[in-house]
């Protein structure tokens, strides 16, 4: 049976859950579908409820709750743990399923509509692995699935059945088998709600934790974990890689060893803190020396395009069993790259590459960058960020000034602009062209004593609703609701479209660009180049 997602969590702690992940997976059924851990944001009676199992088939749709551990029922009572320190009185687990079960029915209801009108019927089973509970008048022996009938799961597939034939009988107004098209849009009706993950900004401690809802096209990218060992995914800055290639990297230590890596030592020091589990290790790829003697059982690399020479793939093989050839990896890559800095990318290291794995791409749905900022993008360097789906923002503001101090105080202006509308300052970066601070119109500013430097902050517990500074090279991979681009003179854009390329592309709602002199008309001829490069000017 396949089951979403594809490999279970090692924040599953329960060895009851992992017990009936692994035999569901078992179960050789290729209609079925099962999700794991459903979150049900409006339960009407918790805060957040959840249900264990949620079974997906042609004959019904099914509700599994899953007790570990010792189960004791007792004066009306249900407890659970070891006699002595058990907790409860508590819900019994029938209760629990039968809750969740409808609340699950209301809320897939609101999105394709009522399951009943459509004759879908649907049912429960509780499954204790540990235990056989005594027959109480709260359930049928049908509902039921103690531990000598699991069987260490190689009974789950009679359970079901079972349990089956007993909902069935009492939903006779049930049209079944459930065709496969309206299966198809229960599960994408509630999957983007129920396979959601930890963004990348959250701070992971205890319930401080946001959550974000996948698009279909990175649900796609998650599933091509379960059957291909070597993938290579693609897209313009923007569509997510990094936040993908987190998630692939939470997913496979559930399997083995993985190491995460890529060029940039911010990007590292800030996976680090957000890859906590013992199983990954996060590593720049100039670090890679401290671990020349290990190897890993999954390798994920992000920003490889600017990895991508033979030395720099050798290195990388030697950290996997069987190699490149035949180990398992992700390789996440931005192939803009290509056309931005085709002088530190080799493309026979690239051909090389793309042989050994699946290519996944290009992704192009833009999750970061607002129409506006996708736009200006395009038009000056002729880079591909795909589709906008953040949609309408500010336009793209441009000022023109002549010299840092001017820079300085109209920079002031603006930010101060920003936080009288309620923007915080940390929500706030500014992005040196010229990369040192002692120059930059920053240490001018008004501001400067309460401006952090990012390379100081960056993977640590920030806390202060300070402006952040930093080069662009130093922010790549990173991302801010507004970036202000200071510093910037006509020959930091001689040859370095990429420069301009990954600043304009850090900011998720607003972009401002100073602009020195010369700086404009350098910019226009950005311009032309790009639309002579796509063939719209003879």
């Amino acid at each position: 049976m396949r089951i979403i997602p594809s490999e279970i969590s090692n924040n599953t702690k329960s060895p009851a859950e992992r017990s009936v992940f692994a035999a569901l997976k078992a179960i050789p059924d290729d209609q079925s579908i099962a999700l794991h851990s459903v979150h049900l944001p409006r339960h009407h009676k918790k805060r957040v409820g959840e249900i264990d199992f949620v079974v997906i088939m042609p004959d019904i749709l099914l509700f599994i709750e899953v007790k570990g551990g010792e189960v004791h029922h007792r004066d009306g009572g249900w407890y659970y743990g070891p006699l002595g320190r058990e907790a409860g009185p508590k819900e019994s687990p029938f209760a629990q399923a039968s809750g969740g079960m409808h609340e699950f029915e209301r809320e897939i209801g609101a999105l394709i509509g009522d399951l009943r009108a459509h004759g879908v019927p649907s049912g429960y089973l509780v499954i204790t692995t540990d235990v056989d509970i005594q027959r109480t008048t709260e359930f049928e022996p049908q509902q039921y699935l103690g531990s000598t009938a699991y069987d260490g799961g190689r009974g789950l597939a009679k359970g079901i059945e079972r349990a089956t034939r007993f909902w069935l009988a009492r939903n006779r107004w049930a049209r079944t088998p459930v065709s496969a098209a309206l299966r198809k849009r229960m599960l994408e009706a509630v999957r983007p709600d129920f396979d959601r993950v930890p963004n990348l900004q959250s701070r992971l401690t205890h319930l401080d934790v946001a959550f974000e809802r996948l698009t279909n096209e990175q649900l796609i990218r998650l599933d091509e974990l379960e059957t291909n060992p070597r993938l290579i995914w693609t897209g313009g800055a923007g569509t997510g890689k990094t936040f993908l290639a987190a998630e692939a990297a939470r997913r496979k230590s559930a399997h083995g060893s993985v190491l995460f890596t890529c060029s940039s030592i911010t990007l590292t020091a800030h996976m680090d803190r957000i890859l906590t589990d013992d199983a990954i290790t996060v590593l720049p790829f100039e670090r890679l020396d401290e671990v020349r003697n290990r190897s890993f059982d999954h390798l994920i690399v992000d920003e490889a395009q600017d990895l991508m020479t033979f030395a720099r793939l050798g290195t990388l093989e030697e950290l996997v069993p069987g190699g490149l050839a035949e180990g398992r990896w992700i390789f996440m890559l931005d192939q803009n790259n290509q056309v931005l800095a085709p002088e530190a990318y080799d493309h026979d290291a690239w051909e090389y590459l793309r042989s050994l794995g699946s290519v996944c791409g290009p992704m192009r749905r833009n999750c970061r960058n607002t129409v506006q900022i996708v736009k200006q993008v395009r038009f000056y360097t002729g880079a591909d960020l795909g589709v906008a789906s953040a949609g309408e923002g500010e336009p793209v503001r441009f000022a023109d000034v002549h010299d840092a101090q001017e820079e300085a105080t109209v920079l002031d202006a603006y930010v101060n602009e920003l936080v009288q509308e309620g923007v915080s300052p940390r929500d706030i970066t500014l992005l040196s062209a010229s990369g040192d601070w002692g120059t930059s119109s920053a240490h001018l500013s008004q501001r400067a004593s309460r401006i952090e430097q990012f390379t100081d902050v960056v993977g640590t517990a920030r806390t202060k609703h300070r402006l952040t500074w930093s080069s662009v090279s130093d922010f790549k991979g990173h991302e801010n609701h507004v970036v202000c681009l200071i510093d910037l003179e006509p020959e930091h854009l001689d040859g370095r479209l990429d420069a301009l390329y990954v600043a304009w592309t850090r900011a998720r709602a607003q972009l401002w660009v100073a602009c020195r002199p010369g700086t404009r008309q350098k910019l226009k001829e950005l311009g032309v180049a790009a639309l002579t490069r796509e063939g719209h000017l003879g």
